[in-house]
C-alpha cells in the first residue's frame, strides 16, 4: 500500500515532505526513519532522539511541533522556516541515498530530471497553501485610521476684542488725566472743551478699563468748574455710567426687584436722577462685574487653548509614533490568523461557555502558546475574535504576569494592546477593517 493512501498530509504539508526526505536519506523509503538520520535532525532542532527508528507520520507530527516553536523564536513564518528545513533536508541526503535516488522515483524525484507526479503534487499543494494564506491575509488587511483633532481651535476674536478694550481703556484714561491736569493748570473754556472731547473717547467697550486706570474719574469729572461752567454728575452719568449700563446689558446683567435687564431698568428709571454717590456705587459694581466677566472669558480661552494644543500634540504623536506600532500589531495578528486558517493539520480546538457574559467560546491553541479565540451569540454567529500572536507575558499593575491577546475584533470596534504593561487595551479603532471577512476567515478554523 502506498504511504500517500495512509495519510495524504505527508504530501500536502511541508512537515510531511521533510519526513519523507528523512525517510529516503538512508537509501530506503520504507516509512521508517533510521535512528542516526532522525537523531541528527531532532538534535539540530531541539527535538527528542529515538531508540531504533521513527515512522514518518509520527515524525511529521513532531516536525510540525518543532517548526511552530522555532518559527516563533526566529521571527519567521511557519511556512518559510519549514521550507528552509525541507531544502536543507534535501541537500543533506547521504551518499547512499543519493545513489538510490538516481534514476529512481522512490525518493520522490530524480537527481537532475523532473519531479515525480507525487512530489510535484505535494509541492503544488504546499505552494497553493502559501498563496491562499497570503491571499487571506491581504483580504483582511487592516488600515489603522489616522487620528484627527476633534476639538475646534478656540475662537480668539473675543479675546482680541477684550485685549483691545484693555489697551484703549488705559490710553483713554491717560488722556483724561492729562486733560484734567491741563484744565487744572490753566482753566479756560478751550481746555474745558478739549476735556469734553476727550470724554467722548469713552465707549461702552473701553469704559470699564478707563475706570480701572482712572479710579477717581467720577470725582475728578464732577470737580471740573470754571466761571459758571464745568462738569457735574450729569457728565458722570452721560460719559461713564450710561456706557457701563449698556455694556452690562450685553453681559446679561439684571437688576431691580423683578430682575429685569439692566438697560431696560434704567430706561424706566433715569440714572441721571441718582446722586453722585449712588452713581459711583453703581459704577464700581459694574466695572468689577465686567472685568470679572472678561477675566473669566480669557481664562476659559487659555484653558481651551491648552487643551487644544495638548490634543494636537497627542494626535500628532499617535500618527507619527504610535500608529505604526498599532498597524504592526494588527498586521501580525491577521497574518497569524491567515496562517492558522490554512494550517494542515488544524491545531487542537477546545470549547466551553462563559457564564459571566453568557456566550459560547472556542479556542485554537498552538503548542507554543499562541492562540485564537472566538465568541458566539445565541444564533451561533461569531461576535468576537481574540488573537494572541505574541506570547510575551503581560505585566499587571499588581506585578503579576499573564498572556493576553494583542487584538480583539468585534462588529463595531477593534481593540489593540501594544505595550504589554497592563491588563487593559491601549486603544480601539472604529473603521479600517472588515469584520465579516475576518469572521469568514475564523470560520475556516472553527467551522
Amino acid at each position: 500500500t502506498k504511504m500517500t493512501e495512509v495519510n495524504p498530509l505527508l504530501n500536502k504539508t511541508l512537515a510531511g515532505q521533510i519526513a519523507q526526505k528523512l525517510d529516503a536519506a538512508d537509501g530506503t523509503k520504507d516509512g521508517k526513519i533510521e535512528k542516526s538520520v532522525w537523531d541528527a535532525f531532532a538534535q539540530e532542532h531541539g527535538g527528542k532522539t529515538v531508540n531504533e527508528f521513527i515512522d514518518v507520520e509520527t515524525a511529521m507530527n513532531s516536525i510540525t511541533t518543532y517548526v511552530l516553536r522555532e518559527a516563533k523564536k526566529a521571527g519567521k513564518t511557519v511556512n518559510d522556516l519549514a521550507q528552509e528545513w525541507l531544502n536543507k533536508a534535501s541537500a543533506q541526503k547521504t551518499d547512499s541515498a543519493e545513489g538510490a535516488a538516481k534514476g529512481s522515483t522512490a525518493a520522490g524525484e530524480t537527481s537532475n530530471g523532473p519531479k515525480t507526479e507525487e512530489a510535484g503534487a505535494a509541492e503544488e499543494a504546499d505552494n497553493t497553501g502559501k498563496t491562499q494564506a497570503q491571499k487571506d491575509y491581504e483580504s483582511v488587511k487592516v488600515t489603522v485610521p489616522r487620528q484627527e483633532v476633534a476639538t475646534g481651535l478656540p475662537d480668539k476674536n473675543r479675546i482680541n476684542a477684550i485685549n483691545k478694550n484693555r489697551t484703549d481703556g488705559k490710553n483713554v484714561a491717560e488722556s483724561l488725566k492729562q486733560a484734567n491736569n491741563t484744565f487744572a493748570d490753566k482753566s479756560t473754556i478751550q481746555n474745558l472743551d478739549k476735556y469734553r472731547e476727550t470724554l467722548k473717547s469713552i465707549t461702552k467697550d473701553n469704559v470699564a478699563y478707563v475706570c480701572k486706570h482712572f479710579p477717581d474719574i467720577a470725582d475728578r469729572i464732577d470737580g471740573v468748574f470754571f466761571m459758571g461752567n464745568g462738569f457735574d454728575k450729569k457728565e458722570v452719568c452721560e460719559y461713564v455710567l450710561k456706557p457701563l449700563i449698556q455694556k452690562a446689558g450685553e453681559y446679561g446683567v439684571v437688576t431691580g426687584d423683578n430682575n429685569i435687564p439692566i438697560a431696560q431698568y434704567f430706561q424706566q428709571n433715569d440714572p441721571s436722577n441718582l446722586s453722585l454717590d449712588q452713581m459711583k456705587a453703581i459704577i464700581n459694581e459694574l466695572v468689577k462685574f465686567i472685568r470679572n466677566q472678561d477675566n473669566r472669558t480669557v481664562h476659559k480661552y487659555n484653558e481651551d487653548m491648552r487643551a487644544y494644543k495638548k490634543e494636537v500634540g497627542e494626535v500628532n504623536n499617535f500618527n507619527k509614533n504610535e500608529r505604526p506600532k498599532v498597524q504592526k500589531v494588527f498586521d501580525e495578528a491577521n497574518r497569524f490568523l491567515a496562517e492558522v486558517a490554512n494550517m494542515n493539520p488544524k491545531p487542537e480546538i477546545t470549547s466551553g461557555h462563559y457564564e459571566d457574559v453568557d456566550c459560547e467560546w472556542k479556542v485554537a491553541k498552538l503548542p507554543d502558546g499562541r492562540l485564537i479565540e472566538v465568541h458566539y451569540d445565541k444564533e451561533d454567529e461569531i461576535t468576537g475574535i481574540f488573537i494572541s500572536h505574541d506570547t510575551t507575558p503581560n505585566k499587571g499593575s499588581d506585578g503579576s504576569t499573564f498572556d493576553a491577546e494583542e487584538v480583539r475584533y468585534s462588529k463595531n470596534y477593534a481593540q489593540y494592546d501594544t505595550d504589554k504593561n497592563n491588563n487593559t487595551w491601549e486603544g480601539e479603532i472604529f473603521s479600517g477593517y472588515d469584520f465579516e471577512k475576518l469572521k469568514a476567515l475564523a470560520e475556516k478554523i472553527f467551522g
